[in-house]
């Protein structure tokens, strides 16, 4: 049986190109550490450099035919994830603007008088877009925004890996985005989470 942590780079890259998961997984073990650190330096929250690692090592599967093994696969690592933590500021600066933006249309006292009526039908709305969630995504979602437990409190509690409560998270955040507007996601995000 072959022992892909005592192999090179290269020999790992050659390997994982054609779709080895042993070396994918040792490449992995290897570096997604070092990345962390690296992550560190410049995201302030563990949560997103872990993310980040992830999605770089996802970078790295779905261009695994393309890889090259003559080339460092360290600098290409650090490469992909330099450009990855670029991108994460691209992002929260647009999620800033848009949240500036949005503020610009309504002074303080706006947001906090919304009408009752207003407060019904947003909540409705959203208990009936929450609704549409799969049981376990629901939970989720309402341990998080609703009970205020972190991550890590409700992967123990539900017995699944923090990575799955930030997947369901995420999803429950992008279909809630999708189905109110700008306006209402923000008011809500603000004002209920």
């Amino acid at each position: 049986m072959i022992e892909y942590k005592n192999l090179e780079d290269e020999q790992l890259v050659k390997s994982l190109k054609k779709g080895n998961l042993h070396s994918y997984d040792t490449l992995f073990r290897k570096y997604s550490k070092k990345l962390l650190y690296f992550a560190l330096g410049y995201i302030n929250t563990k949560e997103d450099a872990e993310g980040l690692v992830q999605e770089v090592f996802m970078i790295i599967w779905r261009n695994h035919k393309q890889l090259e093994e003559q080339q460092s696969f360290s600098s290409y690592l650090f490469t992909i994830t330099y450009n990855a933590i670029r991108k994460h500021y691209r992002k929260k600066g647009r999620e800033k603007k848009l949240l500036d933006l949005f503020l610009s249309d309504y002074d303080e006292s706006d947001l906090k008088t919304v009408s009752q009526l207003e407060y019904k039908e947003l909540t409705d709305r959203l208990e009936e877009i929450i609704e549409t969630f799969s049981e376990r995504r629901k939970e989720v979602f309402k341990l998080s925004r609703q009970e205020h437990y972190t991550n890590q409190e409700i992967a123990e509690k539900l017995y699944i890996s923090k990575k799955t409560v930030e997947n369901h998270i995420t999803d429950s955040l992008k279909i809630l985005r999708e189905k109110l507007n700008i306006s209402l996601f923000f008011l809500v995000c603000m004002n209920f989470f």
